[in-house]
């Protein structure tokens, strides 16, 4: 598989931390502002990996304009479609940081976000994966609400097995981790985050998070596609092992029985899960 890389020269020596971007037919003001929350960032040892598989000629022209005003970022264009988990895993394959920050191409990175992670790693040599909380907005920027998660190992492990506790946009890892034990599946069209945390955990990966907000993260419905909650199911059964018998064995069942609930249902439950009305711990 070929792709095109743009990366603008710069110092030779590699970054600590390795942004990664997947980007798809993103409006031009979008874009721009989500990398400039990565340009803002007050800890600067980093590169950006835009990965554009962009449709639109004049938007995927717009993403390469905005990579071309920073020597840290670098736009990569897969010369055919390959999906998100392929995209991640290019990303990953030319990433030269310790540590691989994931993104999306519509939130907005809060300002210390890089530092608080790079910080908490640094203290926590055993940890392998550190998220964070969101901040929910709209497609106009407006906030919606708020999530935070667990934020010990033990108990970022046991809830994986019955929802999400870890928020896909705000994570960082140790690229050793990818290397050793396997990136994203590509044939995970959705759920490539909990097929990914699952195969780690098994394996003894440690996880974290932050107590604090490290991304506005853009929910424009709280609807998820159907398709989701397959490869939810099928990330969950393809990883089952005999610890946490019952909770995996929940989790299973759970997913199972929500497959069948009428859309609306999942709708509200989803949102009223989705969206808390208190604000975790400022980043500042």
């Amino acid at each position: 598989m070929g792709s095109e890389v743009l990366r603008p020269a710069g110092k030779a020596e590699a970054p600590r931390v390795s942004f990664i971007i997947p980007s798809f037919n993103e409006p031009p003001s979008v874009m721009k502002a989500s990398l400039d929350s990565v340009r803002a960032q007050s800890y600067r040892d980093f590169e950006c990996l835009v990965i554009d598989e962009s449709t639109d000629p004049e938007r995927a022209q717009a993403c390469r304009q905005l990579c071309e005003q920073d020597a840290r970022f670098v736009y990569v264009r897969p010369q055919q479609r390959i999906g998100l988990a392929a995209s991640l895993n290019l990303g990953l394959n030319r990433a030269r940081g310790e540590f691989v920050a994931r993104f999306d191409s519509d939130d907005l990175c809060m300002p210390d976000r890089l530092a608080l992670q790079v910080a908490y790693l640094d203290r926590n040599t055993d940890v392998g994966v550190v998220g964070g909380a969101l901040e929910i907005i709209d497609e106009d920027g407006r906030s919606l609400g708020f999530r935070a998660y667990a934020t010990t190992h033990d108990a970022i492990v046991r809830g994986i097995h019955l929802t999400s506790t870890l928020a896909h946009p705000t994570v960082m890892f140790r690229r050793a981790v990818a290397v050793q034990h396997g990136a994203y599946n590509p044939a995970f069209r959705f759920a490539e985050d909990l097929d990914l945390w699952l195969r780690w955990s098994n394996v003894g990966v440690r996880f974290g998070n932050l107590q604090q907000v490290l991304v506005r993260y853009r929910q424009n419905n709280t609807r998820r596609n159907r398709q989701h909650w397959r490869f939810n199911l099928r990330a969950r059964t393809r990883n089952f092992r005999p610890s946490h018998l019952l909770l995996r064995g929940a989790g299973i069942l759970g997913i199972a029985l929500w497959m069948v609930l009428p859309a609306w249902v999942q709708e509200a439950g989803f949102r009223a899960v989705m969206l808390g009305r208190q604000r975790p711990v400022s980043p500042t």
